[in-house]
Parts: structure tokens; C-alpha cells; sequence
């Protein structure tokens, strides 16, 4: 059973985007004190967003990766007037990133659906390495085929641009829900994208981090 959440409120019993999120908010704090998410503190996050610990199977460490790297988004929207400027201060953008990025935990783990679906991580360097190669300007018509937890979105929607965002894994789809409200979002296997979805041509861009090992 979940324990309430005094700082988020309570959250509907078995839904783990909703528990993610708040757990995401809560480090997220953290990360605007400029303060490191070490191990502990992030176990401890989780632990009170879902009421229970990960040995009595709460929440796994993958759990524990998505809310962190939720925090890396929330975060960043917050440095959204810096991070628009990433074509006119590219080293300084990336120098800001990196910082950021020093004070989350590493990846140890990959889950059985990571495997799966091909899913790799992108860290917000790289993120605005993929946003800048892509000469996104305000206004344009973007699609992230494989979005994940929105780490490359964020700082495509920091130059200004109209959000499409296709995920297939249902937890990472409702995680997006709750981080991008204003932006389309679609959940079909990115290789058949050009054929399930409507505006498919119609992008100015799209944004996205490969390798796809399983694209022929």
C-alpha cells in the first residue's frame, strides 16, 4: 500500500508514473540547490514516493533511473532562457550540462525492456549536440521518434519549437505525459512511424539518438 506523499499529495495506488514523477519533483529540488543525487538520497526519494522500499519490491533501481532523469528534465525547463541560447553560446550551454549532469548518479543497470526496445539513455551534452546538429529555429515542426524520459525534447523545446513525441514503452509514455502536457505524444514502434503516423513528412525536423540495432 502506498504511504501519502506529504510534499505531492497522495498518489493513486499502483501507478507508477504518478509515484515516479513525484519522486522526480522531490530530486529535482536537489538539483536546483545544485546539490548531487548521491545513491542514498535518491533510494530514500523513491522510497517515500512509493511507500515502501526496493527490497520489499516497491520500486526497482530502473525506477530510481527514470525519476532521476525526470529531475534532469524539470531542471532543465527551468534553465530554459539559457538553454535557448545553444546556437549563439554552444560551449557555455554545454558546460552548464555537464555540470548538471555531474550531479546525477550513473547508469549501472539495464532492464530486460531496455534491451528489448533498444533503449539508450542520452545525456544532456549529447542532447544538445543532436538539438544543435538538427538547426532547430522557433516555430519548427519537431519529432522525437524514440523520446524516453524527454532529455532530448527538453532542449528541443527550449529553442521554442512544436513538440511530436512518439515513445512506445507505456511507463516512459505516461512519464511524458506528466512532463510534456503541451506536446503531441504517440506510442507506435519508431520503425513504422513513417507509416502509422499522420504528419509523418511533415516535420522540420526530427531529433533523436541512435543506434537503432534493430532498424534493417
Amino acid at each position: 500500500m502506498n504511504a501519502p506523499l506529504p510534499l505531492f499529495g497522495a498518489a493513486p495506488a499502483g501507478d507508477k508514473a504518478v509515484n515516479t514523477l513525484a519522486a522526480a519533483r522531490a530530486l529535482a529540488a536537489q538539483l536546483n540547490r545544485s546539490r548531487p543525487l548521491d545513491r542514498r538520497h535518491v533510494a530514500a526519494t523513491l522510497t517515500t514516493s512509493f511507500g515502501g522500499t526496493d527490497a520489499e519490491g516497491a520500486w526497482l533501481w530502473r525506477d530510481a533511473y527514470d525519476a532521476v532523469e525526470a529531475a534532469l528534465v524539470l531542471q532543465l525547463r527551468r534553465l530554459a532562457p539559457q538553454l535557448g541560447r545553444l546556437e549563439d553560446a554552444p560551449a557555455e550551454i554545454v558546460a552548464l550540462l555537464a555540470n548538471l549532469t555531474a550531479l546525477a548518479p550513473t547508469h549501472t543497470r539495464r532492464s530486460e525492456e531496455q534491451v528489448a526496445l533498444d533503449q539508450f539513455s542520452s545525456p544532456p551534452v549529447l542532447a544538445a549536440v543532436a538539438v544543435a546538429a538538427a538547426q532547430v529555429r522557433p516555430g519548427d515542426r519537431v519529432l522525437e521518434p524514440s523520446a524516453g524520459t524527454g532529455l532530448i525534447a527538453i532542449l528541443a523545446e527550449a529553442c521554442g519549437v512544436e513538440l511530436t513525441l512518439n515513445e512506445i514503452a507505456s511507463h516512459r509514455t505516461a512519464l511524458l505525459e506528466g512532463l510534456f502536457p503541451a506536446a503531441a505524444r504517440v506510442s507506435h514502434d519508431a520503425v513504422h512511424l513513417k507509416d502509422l503516423l499522420p504528419a509523418a513528412g511533415s516535420f522540420d525536423a526530427a531529433v533523436l539518438n541512435p543506434p537503432f540495432q534493430h532498424l534493417e
